[in-house]
């Protein structure tokens, strides 16, 4: 994939911009490269626009806001998908449920599988969004879901559905290994393959097996979780990426890094680079 243009602060409609520019291909941008504690970035998230068609995946707290700086309401995308539930990734789904609800009488559409649907309403979503002044709501008055189907549940789960245009195959990630087994996680989080071209880690610790397990044969890039720091435990480090065989860092874009990233040039050690934000990778 290659940067065809950056979405420039103070852009009244970039969404229209990336729905045009997806007319006849594949585009992705991130409104945010950043880590959970990153200042200089918005925390990580990506928009899939394809065929005019757009998806947000994460909505951090700060995201609504980082929209806002590119004229796009976190209100307007086709669909939405949630990678884990993390405020980094999910802050800013009350604001966008509350929202659609009593100001614009619209339910969102989330890409979510069954398992965590009810996960992520009863452990996040609940306490703020569920208590009406004419009595409670559920998850199914404030959004209506895609429901990916299970293909495949060893030697890791994974699920498939096709909405706008676009397969994407979401995969569990061991993003908070479960005790000292550290290939297993009883935390839902996931990672996307979307079209059988692009893969997006979202958060996971160094899962080496991951390239070994997912269908590789047709990934032309990678966008792959980065922590800049020694050790990692829920991250992969950049040394620990520096380890992957040099085919697979050819094609690998950072994301979720932290502030001191321009301490470090992932050209020279064979990376493709660090994920810019706003750039229309097509």
């Amino acid at each position: 994939m290659k940067v065809i243009q950056e979405i420039e602060n103070g852009t009244s409609s970039g969404l229209d911009l990336l729905r045009d520019t997806s007319r006849d291909r594949l585009t992705l941008c991130f409104p945010g490269v950043g880590s959970a504690f990153a200042r200089k970035n918005n925390p990580t998230c990506l928009i899939i626009a394809k065929g005019g068609q757009t998806i947000l995946v994460d909505a951090g707290t700060s995201i609504p806001n980082a929209l806002e700086t590119r004229g796009i309401a976190i209100t307007a995308f086709d669909y939405y998908h949630i990678t884990h539930s993390h405020a980094d990734h999910i802050g800013g789904l009350e604001e966008l449920l509350l929202y659609s609800h009593y100001v614009l009488d619209k339910k969102p559409r989330m890409i979510l599988t069954e398992n965590y649907r009810d996960l992520l309403w009863e452990r996040s979503l609940r306490g703020g969004c569920e208590h009406a002044v004419d009595g409670t709501l559920g998850f199914d008055d404030l959004a209506e879901f895609v429901l990916p189907s299970q293909v495949a549940s060893e030697p890791r789960e994974l699920y498939e559905v096709e909405v706008a245009g676009v397969k994407l195959t979401i995969f569990r990630t061991v993003h908070i290994p479960t005790g000292e087994d550290t290939t297993r996680s009883a935390f839902w989080s996931t990672g996307l393959l979307i079209d059988d071209r692009v893969l997006f880690t979202a958060d996971t610790r160094f899962d080496p097996a991951l390239f070994d397990q997912l269908p590789m044969d047709g990934v032309e890039v990678i966008f792959h979780d980065c922590q800049l720091y020694d050790p990692g435990v829920v991250h992969p480090t950049y040394t620990d990426l520096k380890t992957l065989d040099a085919g697979l860092r050819s094609k690998m874009h950072l994301t979720h890094y932290g502030d001191t990233f321009e301490e470090f040039d992932p050209a020279s050690d064979g990376f493709a680079g660090f994920a810019r934000p706003w750039a229309m990778y097509q």
